[in-house]
């Protein structure tokens, strides 16, 4: 951690036991002394810590600009949130607004029963939000970007679908079909679906931008941008939805005053095969 690392929002994370690198991935000396292993946060190839140095490190340098500018979007953007909770407040407690959304949305993990949608970065704006899903893995790996995991026969909760129908807007055209592609598009149906209830909660415009990395494909031989594709085409307004990598974005900060500290992280990190300066 780069930045912010006594951050209660971090210490709220690392606590969560379903999100531990196993014990027997260690030698035995680190398994003796460190017997329930460690936070996935804290692993070199953790989405959560690479989304958590970049968008900490632009936050703090008053750069968040850069990521509007990508996407071609305007936005001044007054509060950031990871997993939900907004960085400013300096606190392990959920958003009231977002989680008041999410107890009608998926109903089932109120009160933290279980696990409800953890948006790993949002950005709002006055006048327009950014949803932000993102996924990394090992150089030329193949990578399940976004399906739902667990057993292919259980069922999409129709939860998803009665809340839909409460938000009153056509999100989806009529090809969309809830089981398949419900569950092939689950971590960004379920964020597009998100962006949308707190777009109409906040009064603002929303986008969803999933971040990945250049060098992983999709599954069943498909690229990223594919897959991705395919996803907006089931959209009615596909247009407030990006697909960009780490490399990307590294091509705006790498040069940018006032980013060394990040700059030098990112440069050596192991997954994403990044050159130190423009000239290479």
């Amino acid at each position: 951690m780069i930045v912010y690392a006594d951050h209660p929002i971090l210490k709220w994370k690392a606590s969560k036991k379903n999100e531990r690198l196993r014990p027997n991935w260690f030698p035995l000396e680190v398994r003796s002394k460190f017997p329930e292993g460690f936070p996935y946060v804290a692993g070199e190839n953790s989405e959560d810590l690479l989304s958590w140095n970049v968008f900490c490190s632009l936050q703090l340098t008053d750069r968040m600009g850069l990521v509007a500018e990508m996407l071609n979007t305007e936005i001044d953007i007054e509060a950031v949130y990871f997993w939900q909770h907004r960085l400013d407040q300096w606190s392990e407690q959920i958003d009231p607004e977002t989680e008041a959304i999410l107890d009608e949305m998926e109903p089932w993990g109120k009160g933290a029963a279980k696990q409800q949608t953890e948006t790993d970065v949002i950005l709002r704006g006055r006048h327009h939000i950014i949803m932000v899903e993102s996924k990394l893995g090992k150089p030329k790996a193949i990578v399940k970007a976004w399906g739902r995991s667990g057993p292919t026969n259980r069922p999409m909760r129709c939860d998803y679908l009665e809340f839909m129908a409460r938000l009153d807007v056509k999100l989806f055209r009529d090809s969309f079909n809830f089981e398949q592609d419900g569950r092939r598009f689950y971590q960004l149906f379920r964020n597009y679906l998100l962006g949308a209830a707190l777009s109409q909660k906040w009064n603002t415009e929303f986008s969803l931008l999933a971040i990945v990395s250049s060098s992983n494909s999709n599954l069943a031989s498909k690229s990223h941008e594919e897959e991705f594709g395919h996803f907006q085409s089931l959209l009615k307004q596909p247009s407030n939805t990006f697909l960009k990598t780490w490399q990307q974005i590294w091509s705006k900060v790498r040069e940018e005053a006032g980013l060394e500290v990040l700059q030098k992280w990112l440069v050596n990190h192991p997954l994403l095969g990044l050159s130190p300066s423009r000239a290479d």
